[in-house]
């Protein structure tokens, strides 16, 4: 059965949501600092679509986007679009021109590659802290704070400032580029994790396509947004694939010290990555863990799994000696939980603490407390779908990597794309099928909505 969506008006449909993003996003309300994007014409463009059209063509965008990938979801003897690749990239094209949608992060990475390329360090001295030509934009939230990115991640964004020429403009456009690598990665990787892990499914490479490259959060924020996660996913799926080779290949080098290197690589970028150790661990003694009983399962994959993580680590620190940048980003891990996000336990620390305020108590140490009850209510949470799914390594770090989005303190939708990618690899329920869409696309729509109305800035005069 064909998709329900030709491929020709899928393509247009999409290229046509994702234009409207564009040209709302290059409205400058939402630049920061009140002074408009730093380039005149995009300022121009923007100011066509005048307030508050601007907002409005930026929702109907995005749920067009979320729109069409539901309609080519391979489901109910529907088979997968064709030509994936060459659909996501048409998707992509006019998100390339555009301030970073629906997010200013790209504009925090330009200031702390400049920050980096001139001798300071961003854990140090904060966000804005050496002027320059990306300080007047960067989020008055963040403005003298440092960042809880890894080394790695700053190494990239030096050197996507140094080859621009620490343009005010391009610098932050091309923050798009290690964003694009990683999508390439995941591209590359995704299908053959699909096709290795269910030879004997043909289907299996179109569910990853849907699931883990077309949807519409991947788009928006991880081309839009230009969001450092990326290039973290890409380098985690390829982590995994990897070791699949080398199960094939019999070869203990891919398994043990190639694909492990790469999830310290891929933690070096975000630290979250880590969870992909379980996948690399386990995927090579699938079989196994399928036949033995829990307790036993649970150790036997325990104990495959520390080895694997003490390569992993040892990449990650390793990285962080080697770089010269250390481990200042632990100082700022509590700053997750800043930004007004849903995320149950950010809500109820924002709210919580503002009725505090109103009644002229200090809400820093409820907010606390909130923040231990998020840790120990995730760690609980991990530790129930490691063992639920520990002879399911791909679906551990899928609904893990979930988890770590809906627990912690901050729920951003650039967190998603991984788990999605991930759970596109593993058989799922009707059920789990319908919710995993259904907050996928809420979500989505959401994010655009409450972004558009609370984030825009006056335009100026």
């Amino acid at each position: 059965m064909s998709p329900r969506l030709g491929w020709s008006l899928a393509a247009g449909l999409g290229v046509l949501g994702s234009a409207l993003v564009a040209w709302g996003s290059a409205h400058p309300e939402f630049a920061f600092g009140g002074a408009g994007w730093p380039a005149g014409w995009v300022n121009a463009v923007g100011l066509a679509a005048v307030l508050p059209l601007d907002r409005i063509v930026v929702v109907v965008g995005v749920a067009l986007l979320g729109w069409v990938w539901w309609q080519l979801r391979p489901t109910g003897g529907a088979r997968g679009i064709d030509r994936p690749g060459l659909l996501l990239a048409l998707w992509s094209v006019p998100l390339l021109w555009c301030p970073p949608v629906l997010s200013a992060d790209a504009v925090l990475y330009a200031d702390s590659g400049w920050i980096e390329n001139a001798n300071g360090s961003v854990y140090r001295d904060g966000l804005a802290s050496a002027g320059g030509p990306f300080a007047p934009y960067v989020d008055p939230l963040w403005s003298g704070t440092g960042v809880a990115y890894p080394p790695l991640s700053l190494l990239v964004n030096q050197a996507v400032v140094a080859s621009t020429g620490n343009a005010a403009y391009g610098s932050v456009l091309a923050m798009r580029l290690p964003a694009i690598a990683g999508v390439a990665l995941l591209a590359f990787a995704l299908p053959r994790v699909a096709r290795l892990l269910w030879p004997e499914e043909p289907d299996a490479a179109a569910r990853a396509w849907w699931w883990g490259l077309l949807n519409p959060l991947l788009v928006v924020h991880f081309v839009g947004g230009a969001h450092n996660d990326a290039l973290m996913v890409g380098c985690s799926v390829l982590a995994i694939w990897v070791v699949l080779v080398g199960v094939r290949q019999r070869s203990a080098v891919l398994q043990w010290l190639v694909a492990p290197m790469l999830v310290g690589v891929s933690m070096a970028l975000k630290q979250q990555a880590g969870l992909t150790v379980l996948a690399v661990a386990g995927l090579p003694i699938l079989a196994e863990l399928q036949r033995l009983p829990l307790g036993r399962r649970v150790v036997r994959l325990g104990v495959r799994t520390l080895g694997v993580t003490a390569v992993a680590v040892a990449t990650f620190v390793a990285l962080g000696v080697v770089t010269g940048k250390g481990f200042g980003w632990v100082a700022w891990l509590s700053l997750m939980g800043g930004a007004g996000t849903v995320a149950p336990f950010a809500i109820l620390g924002q709210w919580g603490g503002a009725g505090l305020a109103a009644l002229g108590v200090d809400p820093a140490g409820f907010r606390a407390v909130v923040g231990l009850g998020s840790n120990a209510v995730l760690l609980v949470a991990l530790a129930w779908i490691v063992v639920r799914f520990s002879d399911r390594p791909v679906a551990a770090v899928g609904w893990g990597s979930l988890a770590v989005a809906v627990l912690g303190q901050a729920l951003h939708p650039w967190y998603v794309p991984w788990s999605l990618a991930l759970l596109g690899l593993v058989p799922l329920s009707r059920r789990q099928f319908g919710w995993l869409a259904g907050f996928t696309l809420a979500f989505l729509v959401w994010n655009a909505f409450q972004t558009v109305v609370w984030h825009g800035v006056p335009a100026p005069a």
